[in-house]
């Protein structure tokens, strides 16, 4: 089989090695934009011959390409523009999601096979391409259903000769695990290699001082800037998901240090100690997945309506009690003064309190189970805690608890969850699922998976904020579109806003819990304490049950809960003239991009640069003139300007790299 490479580098040429001295290729014919690496590929026998993408896509069965994220997908859709029936086409970057989209509208999709070989150094060039790099490794195929089958078996052909473990896996989902187990590896090393740098002028004491820990952590501070940069900015949203995730570890580390908490440093060393398991081979549930053609039907979560389990249930479903019980007295005072405001449909107490440091109030345990069963006999209303493993969920139906819910710490653990739903096999509850801690859709997505998968019907959702950096006017930022995202992908699923852990502070209750009434929720789960100052655990965000009811008394509730609104004919004109905005607006960019590549080619043709920085700040500072002028706040214009101007960069790239 003759076999095309383009990019002839560590990858590209470690593949041509292998696959030829191992009888899958006859020949490789390679194509490099670098005269240097084809120089050196043809002298070390990676290459049999030079040729145009053209001439590899009218000679070769098969056409790897191993080029950096950035210029991937124009050059595979060239490829596909020009590659006849039975040619494959296959990708090796790091990123997938984008290079995907890119092609999923191409007339010869299931020629394409996107892949992933998860192998590499932080040498780069043919002159770093050696035997067996992938020996025993393994490769990801993304979104394997939008190619062809035969296509597919010549990919994994492909692994195989290379004595690779090929496993399946969604785009978005390998772009957001490999953000946190191969991208956030690179940017800690580079980021240590730049701390020590700036503190360290003094090379030679860095020389004599630095042991094999050092040089194995920094190690990939050495990686090419041309390969890394734009992995990086195709894979920014979930980079950065996971780089605020290490920095909250970063934090906590720093705080117990700082403040001399011996024990806690190192309850959090051994802790981490348990990467062995992954570092040993532990492999991550339902990545290996065989191959199959794509299903007919859209698998959908079985989920019960609401006044099934809540009759007779108007909105909002307020869920309410104290963040902690702390006595019998003061859970049942507060449950009754809740009951009698005639506000509340279920009662709530935290009965086990994850803290993030040790030897804070983490909830009075089991005995509480009883003040709460003693409240919902007083006042004949349902009650509801939070489980976070097999033991709780056994503990709190013994106590006839009515509903259950998942904390955000426990949403972020699959194990966890998965724990809970097995405790919960054939048990007809309801249960509840907070977000996750930081703002992965997926996880919580994973979590409601988990109990479906479980037989579990009666579920929910809870809007509780997701963790932030930086000083905010919230103690957990909304990120509303999250919630919005989960309930366009679950129209059935019951949301439920939590402003209490959202704000942190009794004052802007009001103003999220009306927010979330606005974006149609199902209901509040807010806070409520006989004496708040008082309150052993979050004091500041609880309320007394009569401010609750003050709260819920002035919401106002717009129409749309249930089913399809009515639209008169004055919405219907008002939105018509919406969408015909939108459709103009729509043309003016596609204008633009006209435009655009107009001057990306004069860039081309006179060498110059795609970015230029000072011409960028004038127009921001420009737009936000103009913008404050017209009544567009300055971060919508910031966030629209950016999008657009990213838009405008890949097509000037497209254009720059087009050969």
């Amino acid at each position: 089989m003759i076999v095309g490479i383009v990019g002839i580098g560590l990858i590209g040429g470690s593949m041509a090695l292998d696959l030829r001295q191992r009888g899958f290729a006859t020949k490789i014919i390679g194509s490099d934009n670098n005269p240097e690496h084809i120089r050196i590929a043809k002298s070390t026998g990676i290459l049999q011959e030079e040729g145009s993408l053209e001439e590899l896509a009218g000679s070769c069965e098969l056409i790897i390409v191993a080029t950096p994220v950035d210029v991937s997908s124009d050059i595979v859709l060239a490829l596909l523009d020009q590659i006849k029936d039975g040619t494959v086409v296959l990708d090796v970057g790091s990123t997938k999601e984008h290079i995907c989209k890119a092609v999923a509208s191409h007339p010869r999709r299931k020629q394409f096979v996107a892949c992933h070989p998860i192998a590499g150094t932080e040498n780069t060039g043919p002159g770093a391409a050696h035997h067996k790099l992938f020996d025993q490794k393994v490769n990801i195929i993304c979104n394997a259903e939008a190619s062809g089958i035969a296509e597919v078996r010549k990919a994994e052909a492909v692994f195989e000769a290379l004595k690779m473990q090929t496993v399946h896996m969604e785009a978005r989902e390998h772009d957001r695990h490999i953000a946190f187990v191969s991208h956030l590896s690179h940017i800690s090393s580079f980021a240590l290699g730049l701390t020590v740098l700036k503190i360290e002028k003094d090379e030679k004491s860095i020389f004599n001082m630095a042991g094999s820990g050092f040089a194995s952590t920094v190690r990939l501070a050495k990686s090419s800037p041309d390969m890394w940069a734009p992995i990086f900015k195709q894979n920014a949203g979930h980079v950065s998901a996971a780089l605020d995730a290490y920095i909250e570890q970063l934090l906590l580390f720093k705080e117990s240090i700082d403040e001399g908490l011996s024990s806690e440093t190192y309850d959090m060393i051994s802790t981490s100690n348990q990467i062995s398991r992954i570092l040993d081979g532990i492999e991550l549930k339902n990545r290996q997945k065989p191959f199959a053609p794509p299903l007919t039907g859209k698998d959908k979560l079985e989920i019960a309506p609401i006044n099934t389990w809540l009759p007779d249930l108007q909105r909002p479903l307020v869920i309410s009690g104290p963040c902690s019980a702390e006595t019998e007295e003061q859970v049942i005072k507060t449950c009754q003064q809740l009951a009698a405001t005639g506000k509340v449909d279920v009662l709530r107490a935290g009965i086990w309190k994850p803290r993030t440091r040790p030897n804070n109030f983490e909830g009075i345990g089991t005995v509480g189970l009883e003040w709460l069963r003693k409240a919902k006999e007083a006042t004949g209303m349902k009650i509801a805690v939070e489980v976070a493993n097999k033991q709780h969920v056994e503990e709190a139906l013994k106590y006839g608890v009515d509903i259950l819910w998942i904390g955000a710490r426990t949403t972020v653990n699959p194990f966890s969850v998965q724990e809970i739903a097995d405790a919960l096999q054939g048990i007809d509850v309801p249960v509840l699922v907070k977000n996750p801690i930081n703002a992965d859709l997926e996880l919580w997505i994973g979590a409601l998976e988990r109990l479906s998968g479980a037989g579990i019907t009666k579920l929910g959702a809870i809007h509780r904020g997701f963790a932030k950096y930086g000083e905010t006017k919230f103690r957990n930022a909304p990120q509303w579109q999250l919630p919005i995202e989960l309930k366009r992908r679950m129209p059935d699923l019951p949301m439920i806003c939590d402003p209490s852990h959202i704000c942190g502070n009794r004052e802007l209750l009001a103003e999220i819990s009306q927010q979330a009434m606005d974006l149609n929720y199902t209901g509040l789960m807010l806070e409520s304490h006989i004496d708040p100052d008082k309150a052993w655990s979050d004091a500041k965000q609880q309320v007394t049950p009569d401010r609750l009811a003050e709260i819920i008394d002035g919401l106002v509730l717009r129409n749309g809960y249930n089913g399809k609104v009515g639209v008169d004919d004055t919405l219907h004109e008002l939105r018509s003239q919406v969408d015909q905005f939108d459709s103009e607006l729509f043309t003016l960019l596609s204008q633009r991009m006209q435009v655009v590549e107009s001057i990306g080619q004069y860039k081309k043709e006179n060498r110059l640069t795609i970015l230029q920085a000072s011409r960028w700040n004038d127009v921001l500072e420009q737009s936000f003139k103009r913008g404050e002028k017209l009544g567009l706040s300055r971060d919508f214009i910031e966030k629209y300007l950016k999008a657009v101007h990213q838009e405008s960069i890949n097509h000037q790239s497209a254009i720059m790299n087009a050969q």
